[in-house]
């Protein structure tokens, strides 16, 4: 028969004596209702020795304890005076029925509830799962983080998400991310800095420049601040926030949308742009509705149409832009008091119309317009553009050209129609057609100053005038015409205004800024 030594007799009875101890203590501690400390549950050989952890006991095969409503699990563990321990192999806690961790090994202090777990990381709830190489988890306030990065897999609609720091508050199923945020689902991606994610209802806040991918019509939405149900695919934005939808960019300060009725609204420094033509518009408030491809911009509204290196910068109280019939274009549509600045031709009506598809503007409603010197009107004016410039002017209804000649005198030239011809732009050549009827006064230098020696008084029924520099050069009658030569000081004061003409400089708009100034009509009428 082996004979065992004195030392390793007494270490038996110490590991023995440490063994009834602890078991004792344990049952006095349920006895109590003791669930401060931690409590040994199981473990399928249990040693106290100084030599390997001074003041620790030592628990191998099947440890369990329990501590509040967590359980702890491991191959191996060493449980401190001070109710730290230190897990070893299939390292788990389940706190409650519904969250699980597990890893390769636990730091747990007890006195705190918290735990650090390490290697392969693993923690799950009733929505989701989280795979990560380091966790810390506050077991009191239910609150695990990590800062080695993590990936989660939703168990609701089996998107993924991959951040580099994370924390997780399980109360409420929140989590918040942070640094290279990476989200992927089959109808959208989500990228950004700092995201606030809630498992349960599907909601996502962001801080922080964000964009979100939406795949079924490869909309954009980008975002510096605000929220995003995933599940109703609604968006709030509280700062400055675009969306791309179709080559349309709608942005603003603020911005909501609503993926399902395709209607975006903005407010703040809105900007409305179509990426395939030469126009934007900005306002204080946008509307785009996402189904019929119409977009409304009020308060402060301007157009900016591109035209050559220059720009037409147009005011109205509202702006209404859908697409043309045949697809072809934008229809825009400028109501109330609208006004535009070009730095060759500028103009106002009360209504406008912009067509994308035969590059037409249209002004309504008593419009004018101004280029150089000469002031044109009538019933209704079109404007056709080619190639980013003005090509042709067409003034139907009372047409009528004046420009000033003096603090009281103006040539003038009317009829039904006019035809005018640009070239770089710029007004040239203009034909008055259908009774047409012309007052021009004839004009001489004299030492500096223009002295007028004449007026010319004539009905015929084409006219044609050409300009230069923005000024009346000269008028040919195409036609026989009905004329008479007046000395200034013999004309009859009846014939030095025409039947209908009105100088409405004081509306003109000077620059652009001036676009949205409403000038007082102050028209010079005869």
């Amino acid at each position: 028969m082996a004979t065992m030594s004195r030392a390793s007799l007494l270490r038996t009875a110490l590991t023995a004596f440490v063994g009834v101890f602890a078991s004792i203590a344990s049952a006095q501690s349920d006895a109590n209702g003791d669930r401060d400390r931690v409590r040994i549950q199981n473990a399928d050989t249990w040693e106290y020795d100084d030599d390997i952890a001074p003041g620790a006991q030592r628990l191998k095969g099947s440890v369990k304890f329990a501590h509040g409503d967590a359980i702890l699990r491991c191959d191996s563990a060493y449980l401190y005076e001070d109710q730290r321990i230190d897990a070893f192999g299939h390292v788990s806690i389940d706190q409650g029925d519904s969250l699980h961790m597990e890893g390769e090994r636990l730091v747990y202090q007890g006195k705190d509830r918290r735990a650090r777990i390490e290697g392969n990381v693993r923690l799950r709830d009733k929505g989701m799962e989280l795979s990560t190489p380091a966790l810390d988890y506050d077991l009191r306030a239910k609150r695990g983080s990590y800062d080695q990065g993590g990936n989660i897999i939703s168990r609701k609609d089996g998107s993924t998400l991959s951040s580099d720091i994370g924390v997780y508050l399980a109360d409420s199923r929140q989590f918040q991310f942070s640094r290279n945020v990476h989200s992927e689902h089959p109808e959208r991606t989500i990228r950004c800095d700092t995201m606030h994610y809630g498992t349960a209802t599907s909601m996502v806040r962001f801080f922080g420049p964000s964009t979100i991918d939406l795949h079924k019509d490869s909309t954009v939405i980008r975002t510096t601040r605000g929220s995003y149900d995933m599940t109703n695919d609604r968006a709030r934005f509280s700062q400055r926030s675009s969306v791309l939808s179709r080559g349309k960019l709608l942005e603003g300060d603020s911005l909501h949308y609503d993926k399902k009725s395709g209607l975006g609204k903005a407010w703040g420094h809105v900007i409305l742009s179509d990426t395939a033509s030469d126009v934007l518009a900005r306002g204080d408030h946008g509307t785009y509705e996402e189904r019929s491809e119409r977009s409304i911009i009020t308060g402060h509204a301007e157009m900016v149409l591109l035209m050559d290196a220059d720009s037409l910068f147009l005011h109205g109280d509202s702006l209404i832009a859908r697409p043309e019939e045949d697809g072809s274009g934008r229809h825009i549509t400028a109501r109330s008091g609208v006004r535009f600045f070009k730095s060759d031709l500028q103009g106002i009506c009360d209504t406008l119309v912009y067509s994308g598809s035969d590059s037409l503007i249209r002004m309504y409603h008593q419009p004018v317009l101004w280029t150089g010197d000469d002031q044109i009107s009538g019933t209704h004016i079109r404007i056709a553009l080619a190639n980013g410039g003005i090509e042709r002017l067409f003034v139907e209804g009372d047409a009528f050209l004046m420009s000033q000649v003096d603090s009281v005198h103006y040539d003038q030239v009317t009829g039904t129609t006019m035809t005018g011809f640009f070239a770089n732009s710029s007004l040239e050549r203009l034909i008055a057609e259908g009774n047409s009827r012309t007052v021009y006064f004839a004009v001489e230098d004299s030492a500096d100053t223009k002295v007028i020696s004449a007026v010319n008084r004539a009905d015929c029924s084409r006219i044609a005038v050409t300009l230069k520099d923005g000024e009346a050069n000269s008028v040919t009658f195409l036609e026989r015409p009905d004329a008479l030569l007046y000395p200034l000081d013999k004309v009859p004061p009846e014939e030095l205004r025409l039947s209908g003409s009105a100088w409405r400089s004081p509306e003109r708009p000077r620059d652009r800024s001036d676009i949205f100034v409403q000038e007082p009509s102050t028209p010079i009428k005869e």
